[in-house]
């Protein structure tokens, strides 16, 4: 997926907050190597006692809006600053679907906000950032956090 010279990043939203920090360091990016920024949004998976009540169709579509919805103000600051981007939404675990994500696009970074005020690093679980930090470890793959 990767052309010479050009490498693939991804920055993973988790709401609908805008991060000045995930915007300046992809638009660095991208003007200094062209940067294929790839926007990425998890959504957690519906309760199976609340999902059961609906179709595949209906989970897919509830997921892709608020997706989009909390992609939205990036999207528009990266519009305004001149940079392409492909936006995606997801399902799953946020820390574990973007590991898997890079992976699969070959991204060498990961732009993400580093958050100390989670519920799970509170409960001493660890941030989404760390735990992403942790599962990227043993790959070739950078992780910039900053930010909040």
């Amino acid at each position: 997926m990767e052309q010479s010279g050009m490498i693939n990043v991804v920055v993973p939203v988790c709401d609908q907050r805008e991060s000045g920090w995930q915007i300046e360091q992809v638009v660095a990016l991208y003007r200094q190597s062209g940067a294929r920024v790839h926007l990425l949004n998890v959504q957690p998976p519906l309760p199976r006692h609340v999902s059961r009540f609906f179709n595949g169709g209906q989970l897919r579509d509830f997921h892709q809006e608020n997706g989009m919805r909390a992609l939205a103000p990036v999207m528009r600051s990266l519009d305004a600053a001149g940079v392409p981007y492909k936006a995606h939404v997801m399902v799953g675990l946020q820390a574990e679907t973007i590991v898997r994500f890079a992976k699969e696009y070959e991204c060498r970074r990961i732009v993400m906000e580093e958050s100390s005020e989670s519920w799970m690093s509170a409960l001493g679980l660890g941030s989404i950032s760390s735990q992403v930090r942790h599962l990227t470890r043993t790959r070739q793959l950078g992780v910039s956090l900053g930010g909040a």
